[in-house]
């Protein structure tokens, strides 16, 4: 590899540059690789992919924490207005701490799929 730096840069530019090569070839080359990966998922997400369809109430069946301290996660049983139970995890301490007889969810539909979601959210989204 010196012998071609050495064709293309000249000899006493050859080896320093094959010494930067060495030193900072690894990290530079991660670093665009980081930014690559980045802007990809940049560009392949679609911010209205998600479209809101109400906020709902949903009984709480039960709340499991996810370790020791409920703060850091909880699972949570609910029973949606139509009669169907799911199970959902919230890692959010703020809604954690609210869930205790009525959750708020709110309904999505995927614009691509037509797939409904539900995402629980704090308690005064459905207050009004």
């Amino acid at each position: 590899m010196l012998e071609f730096l050495a064709k293309i840069l000249g000899p006493s530019r050859a080896v320093s540059a094959y010494v930067a090569l060495r030193r900072f070839g690894i990290p530079v080359a991660l670093f665009i690789g980081f930014v690559a990966v980045f802007l990809f998922m940049v560009r392949a997400t679609d911010a209205n992919r998600l479209e809101h369809l109400a906020y709902l109430t949903a009984d709480v069946v039960a709340v499991t924490p996810l370790t020791s301290s409920p703060a850091s996660g909880v699972w949570v049983d609910i029973r949606l207005p139509d009669g169907t139970e799911m199970r959902m995890t919230e890692t959010e301490g703020a809604i954690s701490g609210e869930l205790d007889k009525i959750a708020c969810l709110e309904q999505q539909r995927d614009t691509a799929t037509g797939e409904i979601s539900y995402r629980l959210r704090r308690l005064h989204r459905c207050a009004g």
